[in-house]
């Protein structure tokens, strides 16, 4: 765990100017010292570039700093007397802009020592098995100290009152154990900055997890566009192995194209408005080639875009298909060519952000079945907008559906889509609880539960959310996780070795005496 201590004289120089209570200057100065750690304990928790992380830069919300702790008559701010009397514990490398949600860029001044466990576990790979098990199972203090500093709130919460602030998550311990000792010690091909990104996060959870009988709070945060992310790490915003890590086995359902399934949903009466003869599969003849088989329909436009002298390896060409298909189903615009913005900056289109070649990006827009599928969506998104003006124009005065003073249509489809996705959701969990079906985690258009459901409880609960929604093309796909299992121990490791090798020096023999017996 993190762990951030301050040089004794600003206690002394804070006790001079704040004698009395003789307690108080040190609650105060333990009080901001506290979500100092709290903030680059989340710093270290997100990605940090390789600069960042060979500089000691942390991105932190200084304006938290600035608010925590008054002292005296004039009500003084700790954080600006910190400043003004050369005691500052942080550095500020590059300022943050709190209109744009931006966080400052700051080091901490010499001050100030950060000891941190995973740095101390650095040279893990020369530790023996008793050493990382220890490491494993941690220190019970630092965890007790990281659970009331995530959760200060949780010893006066009724059950109700924790359910209502926080999803629960079971947590497969031994299976988390493995996986940090992977990272930690055979993860040769992850980059350190990632390796050590990961490892924290998991350390993280486990250390909750420890703590709390094998499970993990995850607080959530409700959008303003009508989704429920979380607060902090979970399983939302981690990596795949790490969820996989996390939850052991079970088996993840996601709705198939889930924007795109929902903006079909009103096809018929787009059709319908427009006065056109045509059924949806020929109006929409690539947006339901997308629906219904994906595969083909990315390897298409990945055989389209990139030539056989293409630097982008196979394997990576379908992913980036992949993000691009994705980032044109949430608005971006099929352009090759930047544009200014209204604040005189300057905006690069999204696609030139995924597909950096020039040229196998100009292939991926000239694709016809790319051009087809953007303009059936733009289309139905004009139609949705439409409808909104016509039935729904209180929407279009929120502010945050505006831009630059007029209503955007891209954040009126996101609101839309959004609460559209919850309220959809909210059917498949209603009607799994009714089969008695618990579920391990949400993740917004999935969901995670611990045995395969049936193929005919599957088929129930795809035939009960589109009557309920009168969408025909909401279907799940699934995907089964595996627990992490047990890395071999060092002798283990060594055996094998050695017997490879032993068996080396056989053959080797045995082929030189067959050499020896030819005449």
């Amino acid at each position: 765990m993190t762990k951030l201590t301050v040089s004794p004289q600003v206690l002394q120089k804070l006790r001079q100017i704040h004698p009395t209570p003789a307690a108080s200057a040190g609650r105060l100065l333990d009080k901001y010292v506290g979500l100092l750690t709290e903030l680059v304990s989340e710093a270290l928790e997100q990605e940090r570039s390789a600069f960042m992380r060979k500089r000691g830069i942390y991105s932190i919300n200084v304006s938290k700093l600035h608010q925590c702790g008054q002292f005296g008559p004039q009500r003084t701010r700790l954080h600006k007397w910190l400043e003004d009397n050369g005691l500052a514990l942080i550095k500020i490398v590059e300022r943050g802009n709190n209109i744009n949600s931006v966080y400052s860029w700051v080091q901490l001044t010499k001050l100030v020592t950060l000891e941190d466990e995973l740095t101390q576990a650095g040279a893990l790979r020369e530790l023996t098995d008793a050493d990382i098990d220890g490491y494993l199972v941690g220190d019970v203090a630092a965890e007790a100290e990281l659970l009331a500093r995530l959760y200060p709130e949780m010893d006066e919460l009724t059950q109700a009152k924790l359910l209502e602030a926080f999803d629960v998550v079971p947590i497969d311990v031994k299976s988390l154990q493995n996986y940090i000792a992977w990272l930690l010690t055979e993860a040769t091909l992850l980059g350190e900055g990632k390796r050590e990104l990961f490892a924290r996060q998991a350390k993280t959870i486990l250390a909750v997890a420890n703590q709390l009988g094998g499970k993990y709070l995850q607080r959530k945060k409700r959008s303003e566009f009508g989704r429920v992310y979380y607060e902090g790490l979970s399983v939302q915003n981690v990596n795949k192995e790490l969820r996989r890590a996390m939850l052991g086995d079970c088996w993840e359902y996601d709705v198939r194209s889930s924007v795109v399934a929902w903006k079909m949903g009103f096809a018929k009466e787009y059709l319908q408005a427009v006065g056109s003869q045509h059924d949806a599969r020929r109006a929409f003849s690539a947006t339901l080639w997308y629906l219904e088989n994906k595969a083909e329909f990315m390897q298409q436009v990945q055989d389209y875009t990139f030539t056989g002298n293409s630097n982008v390896p196979v394997d990576l060409q379908r992913g980036l298909i992949k993000e691009a298909m994705t980032a044109l189903c949430f608005g971006a615009r099929l352009t090759a060519h930047g544009w200014r913005t209204s604040d005189a900056g300057w905006q690069n289109p999204a696609l030139a952000n995924v597909i950096k070649n020039e040229d196998e990006r100009k292939r991926f827009m000239a694709s016809k079945d790319v051009r087809d599928f953007v303009r059936e969506q733009n289309a139905l998104d004009a139609y949705i907008y439409k409808r909104v003006e016509a039935e729904e124009k209180h929407l279009l005065k929120l502010p945050l559906l505006r831009a630059n003073k007029r209503p955007s249509k891209a954040k009126v489809i996101a609101y839309l889509y959004q609460n559209a996705e919850t309220s959809t959701m909210g059917l498949a969990y209603e009607f799994l609880k009714s089969k008695k079906i618990g579920v391990l985690a949400k993740i917004h258009d999935a969901f995670v539960v611990r045995k395969q459901l049936s193929q005919g409880t599957k088929q129930d609960l795809e035939d009960h959310v589109r009557d309920a929604t009168q969408n025909e093309y909401w279907r799940l796909g699934e995907k089964q996780l595996e627990r992490w299992g047990d890395l071999l121990t060092q002798e283990e490791k060594q055996r094998i070795a050695e017997h490879k090798a032993f068996r080396a020096n056989e053959l080797e023999y045995m082929r030189e005496k067959a050499k020896q017996r030819k005449p």
